[in-house]
């Protein structure tokens, strides 16, 4: 992986605690089998490259609306088959799918806050490259949960001691949770 960052900012579901369980076994079960990448990105699902930081209001907008798309649907956010999810031009996330379909209207910020939607849904597990799908033995963990929020992450290579970047050495900061609403 060619890791030609400084770092990404994005906005991110951040499932319960309740529902990261199965994850870690998973991400566990990745890292056993020789997954480059298993335990290089937490168990969130990244919904956008952003240019900026979200607000609070803009989070705390967005959380109802997620909510509310979420009510139409069913009220839970299911797991589906493993799939990557491109982050950046040669970073993907590799993991469980949601069922989570977001209107463009989700994205619509006054400055054109949004660089990318991510190509499709995920929860992370681990890392991959960008066109390429790990093969694993091991299908991706079932998810139902309602309880989530959302947040702004910063992912960001680390630099070995010579100062390359490693390939999957990261490091992320997940801001303040902004759950969402009960309805």
């Amino acid at each position: 992986m060619n890791n030609s960052f400084d770092s990404i900012q994005l906005l991110v579901l951040v499932p319960h605690r309740d529902a990261r369980g199965l994850l870690r076994a998973w991400s566990g079960s990745l890292f056993s089998e020789g997954l480059p990448g298993a335990w290089s990105f937490p168990w969130v699902t990244p919904i956008a490259a952003l240019k900026r930081p979200l607000s609070n209001e803009e989070l705390k907008s967005r959380a109802l609306a997620l909510r509310q798309i979420i009510e139409h649907s069913g009220g839970k956010i299911i797991s589906g088959p493993s799939e990557a999810a491109v982050i950046s031009n040669n970073v993907s996330v590799f993991g469980p799918s949601v069922n989570i379909a977001l209107p463009d209207s989700f994205f619509d910020f006054n400055d054109d806050a949004v660089i990318r939607r991510v190509s499709s849904l995920v929860v992370g597990a681990a890392l991959c490259e960008t066109g390429s799908t790990p093969n694993v033995s091991r299908p991706a963990p079932v998810l139902s949960f309602r309880a989530a929020a959302l947040a702004n992450m910063v992912f960001r290579p680390l630099p070995s001691s010579n100062g390359a970047y490693n390939d999957f050495s990261f490091e992320w900061e997940i801001g303040k949770l902004f759950w969402l609403p009960k309805c």
